[in-house]
């Protein structure tokens, strides 16, 4: 390996006194980074995990040659502002006269770094207007170029918002010249120190190569900084999830129609001769034989879910909603079933029927929140899933219907099929969270290498066990079997005994939104302002609440906040100023039973056995929902919150092992225990923690 060793005392640190736990984070980030291996850090919030895996990676960075660039992935956009500003702060303690100043790019998808009117439209219709002005050299920021904003881009780091803004109204030689800030984010993340980016550019494989191409990076010379990682396996499965309906065959169909004039219409008006001329012919021969197949194809996956659910019907009787496991290959059969030979001697495969429909989509999108609107783009991730893993248990593919619809969908069982080669592929990589709990689970799942250094530590928590203690209420539950009026009036009793307790705002998290109205929506809450999430908020929304939670602390105005696990409300949320004072966690958010749940246990289990298997697979994902809900209200070591857990299920062995081995935890036998626990804890600490710098 090039480079000198690190020395031990780290440099490039965002704060002049290290916290608990921070330095030894550090320490063991350099010494894995080093090594070319990986730490799993699960680190409680309030730790500083950010700032010591930028000091870690930055500390082994500037020591190689050639220098790797640092990519920091994070699934949420409300990360990004934080690694800024914490790059901002390393660079001002920064040692002027030896060190250089930190660069960093900031970037997220194309649409939502656009400055031209276009950003304005839906998000497929955007990508193809995009490509087509591109193409077509006919939109102007695009064409600029501007070194000098280029410069600007790596002299200080810019939050994304802030490059838009600077890009829209940059002048040059004192001209406006307004410049595509996504082009300029491309072009400077080779020379950058740092990029910032959602998961998709690595662990999305047809955006990686593309992705990575655009901005003259090597896979091979990385260290990666994933945030949030134990969201990172459910994005990689969500990645190959994919949905067919005869439906969306017959708009993949229509799409093709439009997509084979188009290049009619083109080749008619430039005119062609000799051999493009047969070129074009047979482009235009395979996708009308590929309308021709899928046309007839449609009709026989028609027949087949017919038969399918009345299979099911029969089975399981007056059941309005049913599911059943199919191989791959039987349903792959219903598309080869028609496919005809062609002109000449070629044929008509699954596999240049997917390249033809590939065709129809103009672009890729490395959105960490777009979705495939082309129903040709959808198709063919449905067939090169079930091509890629015909013979292979580490896909579950489901039949399912409810009421008159229908539908298959593939579930990737295995996400290490897809992180495991980009794992091997980089320099090293340091992946954590508040609930990369327990750090070894996550090393299996995404397929980190044996063959090299690979540290799994979970850090002491930083904060003081008085400031935020954690009750666990008995004698209730969200357990089905035991929902029911009487559950729920318990669980209202013991929120407002929290809240006639707590002096300002609360917040309540529960599985599902259903559970949410039932327990929130259901009953009045006197002398506090409800505030109750809904299915599709955006981040303005997110952001807009937040601003409410702080000014109507400053008018003395509580708010009650009601949220589900896994929503916007509860994670990658950056609760700041100690805005929350308690937090009450409603139940458990077990994923519902599923054929793929089901297949997901089975799968594990062939590896590790069936104790393993349901922990990983059902137990702990679900307490880690919970632990990030809990995690919500404390943001740094000062900070003080309440917490409270409703459901007695955190008792049981199976519950409680999934609990950090640090965290203690008091009982609430009723509301009135959970009253007289949080009066004494506010009387203790009635003033929200100071954030003064």
């Amino acid at each position: 390996m090039s480079g000198e060793k690190t020395r031990d005392e780290p440099r490039y640190l965002a704060h002049a006194n290290l916290r608990d736990g921070q330095r030894e984070m550090i320490q063991e980030g350099i010494d894995a980074l080093e090594e070319e291996g990986f730490l799993l850090a699960n680190a409680p919030t309030g730790l500083g995990k950010t700032a010591a895996a930028l000091s870690s990676a930055l500390n082994v960075a500037r020591n190689r040659s050639p220098r790797p660039t640092i990519l920091f992935m994070t699934g949420r956009q409300a990360q990004h502002r934080i690694v800024v500003e914490t790059v901002r702060q390393i660079n001002e303690r920064r040692n002027i006269d030896t060190e250089d100043k930190v660069s960093l790019v900031d970037m997220i998808g194309q649409r939502g770094m656009c400055i031209h009117q276009i950003a304005e439209e839906w998000t497929s219709t955007f990508h193809k207007m995009c490509s087509d002005l591109r193409r077509n050299r006919q939109c102007k920021p695009y064409l600029a170029d501007s070194p000098g904003l280029r410069l600007r881009v790596l002299q200080d780091p810019l939050h994304v918002d802030e490059l838009v803004s600077v890009s829209r109204s940059h002048h040059e030689a004192g001209s406006l010249k307004q410049t595509c800030p996504w082009k300029v984010a491309r072009e400077c993340a080779s020379s950058a120190d740092i990029v910032v980016c959602d998961y998709n550019h690595l662990f999305n494989e047809r955006v990686r190569d593309s992705s990575l191409k655009g901005m003259g990076i090597d896979m091979s010379n990385l260290l990666l900084i994933i945030d949030e990682a134990h969201n990172l396996p459910e994005r990689i499965r969500m990645g190959l999830r994919a949905s067919l309906t005869p439906d969306l065959i017959r708009n993949a169909v229509y799409e093709l129609e439009e997509h084979r004039e188009t290049i009619q219409e083109k080749y008619e008006k430039t005119g062609t001769s000799g051999s493009t001329l047969d070129d074009e012919e047979r482009e235009i021969s395979k996708i009308r034989l590929s309308e021709a197949a899928l046309t007839r194809t449609r009709l026989r996956l028609a027949q087949w879910f017919k038969e399918q659910r009345e299979t099911l019907q029969k089975e399981k009787p007056g059941k309005d909603e049913n599911e059943k496991r199919v191989e791959p290959s039987e349903v792959l059969k219903l598309f080869t079933a028609e496919m005809v030979e062609p002109l000449g001697t070629e044929r008509l495969t699954i596999e240049n029927l997917m390249k033809t429909l590939w065709d129809v989509q103009v672009d890729l999108s490395e959105d960490d929140d777009a979705e495939a609107d082309n129903a040709s783009e959808r198709l063919a991730s449905v067939l090169e899933n079930l091509s890629r893993f015909e013979n292979d248990s580490a896909i579950c593919v489901a039949f399912r219907f409810k009421g008159d619809t229908s539908h298959i969908s593939t579930h990737l069982l295995d996400p290490s099929v897809v992180s495991g080669p980009v794992f091997d592929s980089v320099r090293g990589a340091i992946l954590m969270s508040g609930t990369l709990t327990p750090p070894e689970m996550y090393a299996h799942s995404l397929g980190i290498p044996d063959g090299r250094m690979v540290t799994a530590t979970s850090y002491q928590s930083p904060f003081e066990a008085d400031r935020r203690p954690v009750i666990i209420a008995n004698g209730v539950s969200t357990l089905y079997a035991r929902r029911g009026k009487e559950n729920t009036k318990k669980m209202q009793k013991h929120i407002r005994a929290l809240l006639q307790n707590t002096p300002g705002h609360v917040v309540v998290f529960c599985p599902s939104y259903a559970i949410l109205q039932d327990v929130i929506d259901s009953a009045d809450w006197p002398g506090r302002w409800v505030v109750v999430e809904e299915p599709g908020w955006g981040k303005k929304r997110v952001d807009d609440i937040q601003e409410q939670l702080r000014s109507a602390r400053m008018r003395g105005q509580k708010i009650l906040l009601g949220g589900v696990f896994g929503g916007r409300l509860a994670e990658g949320v950056d609760y700041a100023e100690n805005v929350l004072d308690a937090v009450c966690c409603v139940g458990i958010p077990n994923a519902p039973v599923s054929v793929e749940n089901d297949a997901l246990k089975e799968y594990i289990g062939k590896d590790l056995g069936r104790s393993l298997s349901w922990r990983y697979a059902v137990f702990q994902p679900a307490v880690n929902k919970v632990l990030q809900g809990m995690g919500r209200a404390i943001r740094k070591a000062e900070d003080r919150a309440f917490m409270l857990l409703l459901d007695d299920r955190l008792h049981t062995p199976n519950y409680k092992s999934c609990l950090p081995p640090t965290m203690s935890h008091f009982e609430a036998k009723d509301a009135d225990t959970t009253g007289r626990l949080a009066k004494r804890f506010f009387a203790r600490h009635p003033e929200p923690a100071s954030h003064e710098e």
